[in-house]
């Protein structure tokens, strides 16, 4: 996942469920852009979690 905020981009490693929370949240209030990487190399990944990535396992 790459996350573009004030013209910079941060890559994150991220577990699915947690990707489409943050899609979800990003929808009710965009505030910054975001791009989904969905094929790639398992060592082009980062090894970077999303920063507190737990909290957007939940429901």
């Amino acid at each position: 996942m790459r996350i573009w905020l004030g013209g910079i981009a941060f890559d994150y490693r991220a577990a699915v469920a947690a990707a489409h929370n943050l899609i979800r949240d990003w929808q009710r209030k965009p505030w910054c852009a975001i791009e989904l990487i969905l094929h790639t190399a398992e060592e082009c990944l980062p090894e970077t979690r999303l920063p507190n990535e737990r909290l957007f396992l939940g429901p």
